[in-house]
């Protein structure tokens, strides 16, 4: 780029010395295009999934910072989990606090108890679900007025660029895995200048599965994500009945995805249904994305809630997958 630059300078002075002429014709001229990628948050958006949810999936993709403000989160060292150990006779057991600021997001706090107490998830709602707007009256969060949102992660490596992107969602249901938090999302990989799709990649469960441009569905730019209920695994096609996981042994919530996320379309996502995961000026992770910590409290040595993203396998290896030779679900 920096020739490119050069080159274009010495050309101008040139023609500034050849007279007004040729001036004129070095205007009129056609520049070439250029060979760079777009900025991050654009390419965010260019690429940006369109998610179709199940029929009865109750909740949806939070805004994190406006979901951490809401009251009735604690945050809580490791020995107040119930998993921990007892205190020491004598010993004041560790206790939560009430959450208040993302600053509180020290080392010392291991997890997030979130609002709720209901091990089914019945009442992890937003606070204000009665009155909020909502684009179906059975979900319990606030999808309207911009309060749903994704994360993007862009990472270039030689001739790709993956796009990881992330959702938060406030609970995990699903047969006997249930917790709290969710963070699940799919990785786009595209070319280095960021005009077509290469591959996607779903985060299912304990891994993520890769497939080739042409096995997911797309529209324009955007690869279509069929999500399912309860536990939010991301899919390339949509399942109605006895649905089972990518690998096949275990069942799977539907992921019929009849009811499309709000800001699926242009109009209504207006540019800001996609923000950019909070980093440092350096581009390391920041805020609440920097904290190594569980997002809900953990209840069960083998389904527990998810650590932040900036600690997961995906994010910290956007462009490793395990490619799936199904291509039927």
């Amino acid at each position: 780029m920096r020739r490119a630059v050069s080159a274009a300078a010495c050309a101008a002075i040139a023609l500034a010395g050849a007279g007004t002429g040729a001036t004129a014709a070095a205007r009129a001229a056609p520049r070439p295009a250029s060979s760079a990628a777009p900025p991050d948050l654009a390419l965010a958006l260019r690429f940006r999934p369109l998610l179709y949810f199940d029929a009865h999936e109750r909740w949806r993709p939070l805004d994190v910072d406006r979901f951490l403000a809401e009251p009735g989160h604690a945050a809580c060292p490791a020995g107040a989990s119930p998993l921990a150990p007892p205190a020491p006779p004598g010993t004041p057991a560790p206790a939560c606090v009430p959450f208040t600021s993302v600053a509180q997001l020290a080392p010392a706090v291991a997890y997030l108890d979130l609002r709720g107490t209901r091990l089914s998830g019945s009442d992890a709602r937003a606070p204000d679900v009665a009155t909020c707007p909502k684009s179906l009256p059975r979900i319990w969060d606030c999808d309207l007025g911009g309060r749903s949102l994704i994360y993007a992660h862009v990472v270039r490596a030689g001739a790709r660029i993956a796009i990881d992107y992330w959702w938060f969602l406030r609970y995990n249901a699903f047969a006997i895995d249930l917790h709290e938090g969710d963070w699940e999302g799919v990785t786009v990989i595209v070319d280095r200048r960021g005009r077509r799709v290469l591959s996607v990649g779903f985060a299912a469960h304990s891994d993520v599965w890769r497939y080739d441009a042409g096995v997911p569905s797309l529209a324009g730019d955007h690869v279509r994500v069929y999500v399912s209920r309860g536990d939010h695994a991301a899919y390339p096609r949509r399942c109605s009945f006895l649905c089972r996981t990518t690998d096949g042994l275990l069942p799977e919530g539907n992921f019929g995805g009849r009811d499309p996320w709000v800001d699926n379309a242009s109009a209504a996502c207006r540019r800001r249904c996609v923000r950019l995961m909070p980093t440092t000026p350096s581009g390391a992770p920041a805020s609440w994305d920097a904290w190594r910590g569980l997002w809900g409290v953990p209840l069960s040595p083998v389904f527990g809630p998810p650590l932040t993203p900036a600690f997961q396998h995906r994010y910290l290896h956007p462009f490793a997958a395990r490619r799936s030779g199904r291509h039927i679900f």
